[in-house]
C-alpha cells in the first residue's frame, strides 16, 4: 500500500513502505459576530452556501533502509523530489480507493533508527490538502 502523486507510486516506483499515515478531518470554520448589548451571537458561517472548511493535513512516514549513509541521503532526496511535485495534485493514497485529495507538498523531517542493522530511519511527508476528497469517478467533494 502507498501513495501516488504526479503519476510516481510510493511502494512500486521508490520502493517505499508506509510506517503510518495520518490523515485530518478539517475543521469547520466559524464566523461569528456579536453586536454591543446583544446577549449571544449571529453565526454568518453558513451564508452564500456555507458551512466551509479548513484544510487538511497528509502525513505519511516511510521507512528507508540502506547500506550506506551515502545511500540513505540519496533515497531521502529521491522522496523529497517526488513529494516537491506536489502542487495543487491529486494525491491518490491506497487505502481509500475510491477517493483522492488535491493537496501540496508542507514539510519533511527525518529520524535516524540507530536500532536497524542497516542504515536508515524514518521519513515523513506532511501535505495540506483541500477539506474535500473527491471521488474518483465523478470528482464530487466530500468530507
Amino acid at each position: 500500500m502507498g501513495v501516488s502523486i504526479n503519476g510516481v507510486h510510493s511502494y512500486t516506483d521508490l520502493g517505499l513502505m508506509i510506517r503510518e499515515r495520518e490523515i485530518t478531518t478539517p475543521e469547520r470554520q466559524a464566523v461569528r459576530a456579536t453586536v454591543p448589548y446583544m446577549n449571544g451571537y449571529y453565526d454568518f458561517s453558513s451564508l452564500n452556501g456555507g458551512p466551509y472548511y479548513g484544510s487538511r493535513t497528509l502525513t505519511y512516514s516511510f521507512d528507508l533502509l540502506a547500506d550506506t549513509p551515502q545511500e540513505v541521503e540519496a533515497i531521502r532526496n529521491d522522496v523529497l523530489s517526488w513529494a516537491m511535485t506536489a502542487q495543487e495534485s491529486k494525491i491518490y493514497d491506497d487505502d481509500d480507493p475510491n477517493y483522492y485529495f488535491v493537496g501540496s507538498y508542507d514539510s519533511e523531517s527525518f529520524d535516524p533508527d540507530d536500532d536497524l542493522p542497516e542504515y536508515g530511519g524514518r521519513q515523513t511527508i506532511k501535505f495540506i490538502a483541500q477539506p474535500y476528497r473527491y471521488n474518483r469517478e465523478t470528482d464530487e467533494g466530500v468530507i
